[in-house]
C-alpha cells in the first residue's frame, strides 16, 4: 500500500511530519491528538511529495538506507 507523508504545526512553527494512508486518515488523527485545536492545526496540514532530508529511514539492522530504498524484510 502506498503511503502518504504530511507536515503539520503545533504548536506553531513546531513541525510534526506523519505517514499515513490517505489524508483521511491524516484528518482523524488531527481530530484525535487535538479535538480542542483542530481549527488551529487542520490549516498547517500538508502533503508532502518526500522526508525532509534530516529524516533517516532503517533498515531492519539500524542502517540507513539510501534515499528512495525499503528494505524488502518489512
Amino acid at each position: 500500500m502506498h503511503r502518504k507523508k504530511f507536515r503539520y504545526e503545533y504548536p506553531p512553527m513546531e513541525a510534526h511530519f506523519v505517514e499515513a494512508p490517505s489524508a483521511n486518515a491524516m484528518l482523524e488523527y488531527i481530530k484525535r491528538t487535538y479535538p480542542h485545536n483542530f481549527d488551529d492545526v487542520l490549516p498547517t496540514m500538508v502533503e508532502i511529495p518526500r522526508w525532509p532530508v534530516f529524516w533517516k529511514t532503517l533498515d531492519l539492522d539500524g542502517r540507513v538506507l539510501p534515499a528512495g530504498k525499503l528494505d524488502k524484510r518489512d
